[in-house]
């Protein structure tokens, strides 16, 4: 399994944050048998939370911003493309290129999803942001349940994929949402060469 420690806050893991979802221990390189394919193709799918979109637009007039490959479909959901795809026995770790800003009041709500990064599997997953300024760090967003992809012609799917947020999401967006709420559903396809 893949090593799913990606902190949520400071001095929490995964699972003794978010309902104690199973974290493998950290294994030695050596130890580590990876199948990794290299897409041809591929997205992730996430219109974050409804209700937040509305809000920073709407009544707080403040505005975001898309770069680096995220488009917006009319259904208000943001398209980051796949950067890299690597299986690990049932688990998926995905990483995307890409970030969403949001900012209002002056910028004291001020919101960067960039890069995001989803492991995933029959365990759970997690779905992660690069912290600002730091390309190394990551904290978590969301947490989903148990989750395998479907396989038609060279493409793995997942579709609708439900989301809670994680401790340090609801931090990283104001703490306007508790932990635990839900968000909007993950739409993941990857096309493979292989």
């Amino acid at each position: 399994m893949l090593n799913r420690q990606i902190p949520l806050s400071p001095n929490e893991t995964w699972s003794d944050a978010d309902g104690g979802l199973p974290v493998s221990a950290p294994e030695s390189a050596e130890a580590v048998v990876v199948d990794q394919f290299v897409a041809a193709t591929g997205r992730l799918v996430w219109a974050i939370r409804e209700s937040f979109v509305r809000y920073v637009t709407l009544i707080a007039r403040g505005e975001y911003t898309i770069a680096g490959g995220v488009t917006e479909g009319e259904d208000g959901q943001f398209a980051f493309p796949l950067r890299r795809a690597v299986q690990e026995g049932d688990d998926w770790r995905l990483s995307f290129g890409g970030s969403v800003h949001f900012v209002a009041h002056h910028g004291l709500l001020d919101v960067l999803i960039v890069d995001p990064e989803l492991v995933v599997g029959p365990g759970g997953g997690v779905l992660a942001t690069h912290v600002r300024g730091d390309a190394d760090e990551l904290i978590a967003m969301v947490v989903t349940d148990a989750a395998s992809p479907e396989f038609s012609w060279k493409e793995l799917v997942w579709q609708d994929v439900p989301t809670k947020l994680a401790t340090a999401g609801a931090e990283l967006l104001g703490n306007v949402y508790p932990k635990g709420t839900d968000m909007a559903s993950l739409g993941i396809r990857v096309q493979l060469d292989a």
